[in-house]
Order: structure tokens, then sequence, then C-alpha cells
């Protein structure tokens, strides 16, 4: 079974995530302002653990110039920032959020407060600042049953000047405004193009107004609230309105324009990405030696297109590219001797799980008996082991661990687990029988599970564990498109694989209530409906309350095994010590995954050392 289980990691591809909300109930607490925090400085900074004979971090003053040079697995599919956010490495590089994460709430090079080490996808308050906008408050009105966000916009920040860029010679590297937020947001939930439209219906009645010179409005039912801030604050780029107006979109990549630390200068198509440093960046270093520094160091960054698993590898061995991420565990053992040469490497809190949703509406999976009895048929341990020489967990759904949000994350190493759920990760299916007799299937029965061909050799494994207590199986193996209409229609009549989602969505409990394709188990719990109008209002006004009453909630959510949950695999981020200030950060905050090259710096003179 090792051997079969090995064989399928470097096949496993977990389809995204798409996400959209569903209702989060009336807040009782009629205002809220919030307001993004402001980097600290801790007194004792600290020391990232890498390969044998690693530098400590350098505790000199951070030095200019260089290039960065990283690598994309795929191509760029659309550089206009409305119809594909995060689409490619230049958005996250070249243009700005209206807040987004608070870099030295991480790691931040060993001087951050360590708080979070943006690892994943994340979207907790307290580790966030305003970019675009200085000031972010929310007020709600149980009257009206209406909500509202107000961005203040900073003053001071101008569009990139790039004379190749027909936007920029537009936008002339004037302010950006409170029109063009407006005028963003407001394309965002009406062009048909926009990725918000598309998967955000819900929002596109949002009322976005400027309020005040400065100030930008937008105003939704109290139940859109939280995922109205994340869409509009984290997964838009605001641009110029006059560029836009004039040529229609920004598709073009010779039209890109931002006000981001960088300046996309040439785009070879599946091959490089250039981005050039922007010269009237806004944004200054919040710690370390360098605190202070206007923003980026870098001369440049400069990303490969490098599709193939193999040449990445060979790449970031030999030092051709500074950094990669995402790299899976069976990957990462053939990196063990360039560790040794002070190859660095994290571990990184993301998960790629495929759980299996069944249709709890509906016999048999409607008898919590017979969900517990499909969990306890499979010896998660061993796969667990074989798999992931015990470096996984085993509890992935419906949040998996992450640091920023370890306070709502429930395991089964801690004191406050139920031992009725620690019993479904063991492996007892002489209790997996009992069960199904007690159901009234004493002889099992047949089921069927929809999944693609990457999914197929591991459900095998659990196809072969389950006919040991009856239960016969059957793979229906189709394409990715097919597996997608399935999936958003829930149309299966058993069970479909699913992806897990990052645990940033976890107010709006989407995974397990509502009629969104995220409830793919359709889950109608009368005790999880209830707890998720608690915790959506309280999300608003607690945050750190609305996280604990998750957590409690955890406890009958895992009870009940409303999925055939996967343990996680390890995954990691390499790099090379010469990358100063930086620590394995992946995602600084909800969506900007590659905005980390703004605040790091390049030791040339230990690259030149290590014969790089």
């Amino acid at each position: 079974m090792k051997k079969v289980i090995l064989a399928l990691v470097a096949c496993l591809m977990v389809l995204s995530l798409v996400l959209a909300a569903c209702g989060t109930p009336t807040p009782t607490t009629p205002t809220t302002p919030t307001t993004p925090t402001t980097p600290t400085t801790p007194t004792t900074p600290t020391t990232p653990t890498g390969g044998q004979g690693q530098p400590a971090v350098s505790s000199d003053k951070p030095a200019y110039g260089g290039t960065l040079t990283l690598c994309n697995a795929v191509d760029i599919l659309n550089f206009d920032p409305m119809d594909w956010v995060g689409g490619g490495p230049s958005l996250d590089l070249n243009m700005n959020r209206l807040w987004d994460g608070d870099w030295a709430k991480g790691k931040a090079g060993g001087y951050g407060t360590g708080e979070t080490d943006w690892a994943t996808s994340e979207d907790v308050r307290s580790h966030k600042i305003g970019y675009i906008a200085e000031k972010i408050d929310f007020v709600v009105n149980n009257d009206t049953g209406m909500g509202e966000i107000i961005y203040k916009i900073r003053d001071g920040i101008h569009w990139a000047q790039n004379p190749n860029s027909r936007a920029a010679v537009i936008s002339n590297g004037r302010k950006i405004t409170a029109d063009d937020v407006v005028f963003s947001l407001n394309r965002c939930i009406t062009d048909p193009m926009a990725n918000i439209y598309r998967s955000n219906p819900f929002l596109r009645t949002a009322k976005i107004t400027k309020t005040a010179p400065d100030t930008v409005t937008v105003e939704v039912p109290i139940e859109r609230l939280l995922e109205a801030a994340k869409r509009f604050g984290d997964s838009t780029f605001p641009v110029p309105k006059d560029a836009v107006e004039k040529l229609g979109n920004l598709r073009d990549w010779k039209d890109a324009v931002g006000t981001g630390p960088f300046i996309l200068t040439d785009y070879v198509v599946g091959s490089t990405v250039t981005l050039e440093k922007n010269p009237d960046y806004w944004l200054k270093n919040p710690v370390g030696p360098g605190k202070g520094d206007q923003l980026p160091y870098l001369d440049a960054v400069k990303w490969l297109i490098i599709p193939d698993s193999s040449t990445r590898l060979a790449a970031l061995r030999t030092g051709k590219i500074d950094q990669f991420y995402d790299i899976g565990y069976e990957e990462a053992k053939q990196l063990v001797g360039a560790e040794k040469d002070g190859l660095i490497k994290v571990v990184q809190d993301t998960v790629h799980t495929f759980p299996a949703y069944m249709r709890t509406d509906k016999e048999p999976y409607s008898d919590v008996r017979v969900r517990r009895a499909m969990m306890m048929a499979i010896d998660q341990p061993t796969i667990e082991r074989d798999l992931y020489d015990n470096t996984g967990r085993l509890v992935t759904w419906p949040y998996y661990y992450s640091k920023a949000y370890e306070n709502l994350y429930l395991g089964l190493d801690d004191p406050e687990m139920p031992d009725s759920v620690k019993e479904l990760f063991a492996y007892k299916p002489d209790t997996a029988k009992q069960l199904l007799a007690e159901a009234g299937y004493p002889n099992g029965f047949k089921t069927e599970l929809i999944c693609n061909s990457t999914e197929a050799d591991y459900y095998a494994i659990i196809k072969d564990y389950w006919s040991k207590v009856g239960i016969d199986l059957s793979l229906n193996v189709v394409e990715a498109g097919a597996l997608r209409a399935v999936q958003t229609g829930r149309t299966h009549q058993h069970m479909v694989t699913s992806s897990t989602g990052p645990p940033s969505i976890w107010p709006m409990l989407i995974v397990m209530t509502g009629e969104g394709w995220q409830n793919t188990s359709l889950l109608n719990d009368p005790i999880i409906n209830k707890a998720a109008v608690e915790i959506g209002a309280m999300a608003i006004t607690d945050e750190p309350g609305a996280m604990a009453k998750t957590k409690e909630l955890m406890k009958y959510v895992l009870d009940q095994a409303y999925v055939i949950q996967n343990p996680d695999y390890p995954r990691y981020v390499m790099y090379w010590p010469w990358i100063k200030n930086y620590s394995g950060e992946r995602s600084i905050g909800y969506f900007w995954v590659h905005s980390w090259p703004q605040y790091v710096w390049i030791d040339k003179t230990l690259k030149n050392s290590m014969g790089k």
C-alpha cells in the first residue's frame, strides 16, 4: 500500500476553492469601527530555521539593488485585475489593494512579532493594515438591517509612471483618488466579465459611493458585510478611472498600471515576466535594521515560467531561482543535499486534501451511525504514517491547521477534543460493522464516489478498506470540468470529492450551511445553523470570541462525521539565504500571494561567496 500511495503523491492536484459567501445573520451591536493595526518592532529578533550551516539573519542595514529571480508553474492568464484576481505574479507586485496583511505581524526576517507566519491565505483583522485605504471602519445598523464599510483613502499615493504603458501615460503619475476607488469597485459588480460579478452575485446590489473627498462607503445588508469586506478590500486592485474609460480594459500587459512597488516592463508568453522598481512607491519598511527605509530594496523581480516540476527543482538547486513555494513532501526529499549547502526549508500551512462529501440529506448518509462507521473503517493513522512519515495531521475539515487560525482549530491532540471524535480517526472495523448493523445495514450497502483521475488511486485504497465492512464503493472517474459541474451543482447522488477551503472563510460557515456549492454534503443541521447566526454576528465585533465559539462548535461538528476526511501532507517553501529579511512567507494577507518581495533585499556578497 505504501508504494501505491507514494506513487499518488506525484500526481495529486486539488481543485481550488472559489469562495462565495452565505448569509451572515443580523448582529446585535449597532456600530463597530475597526482600524488596521500599526506594525510594531519586537525587542529581540529571532532567527528562522534552516539547513546545516545556515547563516543567521543579518543585523546589518539592508542594501539596495539586485534582482530577485522566482518562478511560476503556470503562465499569466489575464492582466486586468477585474477579470483575474491574483491571476499572476505581476498583479501582486505592481498593484495595491485597499487593505491587506501587516508584514510586521509575521516573522519579517526575524524582526516581526510572530503572531502569524503568512504561510497561507489569511484574513485576521488584527493582522492587517491599510494600504490604499489608510483606515477602514465597519458600521452596522440593526434598525435598517444594513452595514457599511468606510474606506478613508490614503493621501500621496501615485499611479506609477511608465512611458511604455498606455494606461500609465493616461494617468500620468497623478494621485489615486476616491473616484478611482468607487469606479473600480463598481466595475467589479457591474461588468459581467468581472470575477466578483461572476462568483459573488449577491454583491451586485452593493451601494458604492464617495461620501467625502477622501472617503468611499460600501453599503450592503448586514449578512453580507464580512464577505463584502473580503471581496472589496482584499480581492480588488483599484485602477485609474480615466485610463479604463479611454482604453475599455487593461487586459493587454502593456497597459498595466498600478500603485505597487514594481512596474511591469516586459512579458514573454510562457517564458518570463520582468518587473522593475517603482521609484515613486509610497511604503516604508516597518521593522528591523531597515525600519523607515523607502521600499522596495530590489531593482527588479524576474519571474520564470517553468511548468515542469523537475526543471523547477533543478533551477532552485543550482541557484538559478532564489525561492520556490508549494513544494511537495517527496519533492523536498530530493533537495536534502541542497539543504546541506544552505538552502532553507520552511513548512507551509497549505493543505491539499480532497475529502469525500456525502449526501447527508438522504439515506444511508443521513444516519450518523453510518457516517461514523465509514470513518472508523479506514486506517487513517497507517495511511498518514506510510504517506507522510507521521508529519501530517488527520483533522483537515472543515478547517485545517494554520498558525493564524490556531484558536479555532481542534486537533486530535487538543485536551478539549472529545474521545468520541478521536474514535473516528482510529481504525475500528469491528465497531464499524456493529454500527452498520444497528443502522439497518448488516450486510453493508453500495455507494458511488465521483472523483477525477488524480484522486482515484487514493480512493482505491479507501474502497479496499470499506469492502472489509461490507461497503461496496464504485469509483466514477470523470475529467476536471465534469467534476466541477457536479460540485457546483451538487448533483451527486452519493458522494463526490472536493477541496478543503482555507480557514480564512471560517466566519461564514459556508462549508456547513446554506445553499452554496461549498456545502457539498448538503448539511442542514439546526445546531450548526443556529451557531452560524451567532458566530457570524460576533465575528464583526469580536473576532477572537467568534473563533473561540467556532472551536467549541467543532466538538459537535467533527463528532457527526459529515465528510470522509483525508490526512494532510506537508508542503514547503525553500529559499537561498542570500534573500535577507525573508522567513518563508507566502501570502501576506488574503490573496496577496507575491507581495513579500517588496520587503526583502539581496546579500550579493553572500551569494557570490556561495558560488551561485
